[in-house]
């Protein structure tokens, strides 16, 4: 099934050099793939309902899901067997007329993907949270996310799937908790009180959460070289 649809994606490459350009551009553009994410938690954050409070504590439980996303994202590809990118799976002799710059990513295995552990987290709490904006939100997900990196052959299908399906997990099995955990540390109280302090440190968070963490981790890659 995965070189089926791979080999299908790759007659859609062959047609248009334009497209496969655009694919490419978009494929690591935080403005595209990450700030929908932010825009979609700061609309849930003003909108005014009856319920605000328990959904600020949700959208502040997502934040922590996320975190835990990332993470479990990266170790879980750690644990699964090498499996080399259809990039670089020269028996599957496919093609793109504009090569996406996965320089870094020969080493890493495919599976699972992380992006699809990590969005696939992020659209299932916007879910529980909201529903219409959780559509919205897998509707990022499949075409900016899981469709973009499938065509550009950084994944296979396969570990898009299940890459989504263990973020999905995770977000059903944490939401509750850390709903309790935000509650009984008082964030909710603390964003009411101290609004000028919880909104840039939010600011900052969805800035982390929309690059994936990119610069914070190139930060303590350097130090790490340096230290080590």
């Amino acid at each position: 099934m995965d070189k089926a649809i791979l080999l299908w994606l790759d007659g859609i490459a062959a047609r248009s050099e334009a497209f496969n350009a655009f694919i490419t551009v978009i494929s690591d553009n935080p403005l595209i793939k990450g700030v929908p994410i932010a825009m979609i938690f700061s609309y849930l954050w003003f909108l005014p309902r009856p319920e605000q409070v328990e959904a600020r504590l949700r959208l502040i439980a997502l934040l922590a899901i996320g975190i835990v996303a990332i993470f479990l994202g990266r170790g879980t590809n750690m644990l699964f067997p090498y499996r080399i990118r259809p990039l670089y799976a020269e028996e599957l002799e496919l093609h793109l007329s504009a090569t996406p710059d996965a320089s870094g990513l020969a080493e890493w295995s495919s599976f699972p993907s992380d992006h699809a552990v990590f969005f696939g987290a992020l659209v299932t709490c916007f879910f529980l949270i909201n529903r219409w904006a959780g559509v919205v939100a897998l509707i990022h997900a499949l075409f900016i996310v899981a469709f973009v990196r499938v065509f550009l052959l950084l994944h296979y299908p396969s570990d898009i799937l299940v890459g989504a399906v263990i973020g999905v997990v995770v977000a059903l099995v944490l939401m509750r908790p850390m709903v309790a955990l935000a509650r009984l540390i008082g964030l909710d109280a603390f964003a009411e009180r101290w609004p000028q302090v919880f909104h840039p440190l939010l600011f900052a968070v969805l800035f982390l959460l929309a690059s994936m963490f990119d610069s914070a981790r190139a930060l303590v890659s350097y130090f790490a070289r340096l230290l080590f």
